[in-house]
């Protein structure tokens, strides 16, 4: 397992990496969305998080950023508390 941090772009192409070699990818900061797609890092963020296998969350907004863009439950993990 490859395990990738954040928005860069060094992350995003360590799971495209890995995806490519079927590695499985976990991914540590994941579902954070700006809404703004013209941003280097949300598109890092999104292809980042459809490449891997497990998603470790931060917050709240980001499991539900997951959900909404249908995101099996059973993939993401949240360290946020209520």
């Amino acid at each position: 397992m490859v395990l990738v941090v954040g928005d860069v772009n060094s992350t995003m192409a360590c799971a495209l990496v890995a995806a490519k070699e079927n590695i499985p990818i976990a991914h540590v900061e994941a579902g954070l969305r700006s809404f703004d797609r013209t941003m280097p890092e949300e598109i890092n963020r999104i292809v980042t998080d459809a490449l891997s296998n497990l998603l470790f969350t931060t917050e709240e907004s980001a499991n539900l950023n997951l959900s909404n863009e249908g995101v099996d439950p059973a993939r993401y993990f949240s360290s946020a508390t209520s």
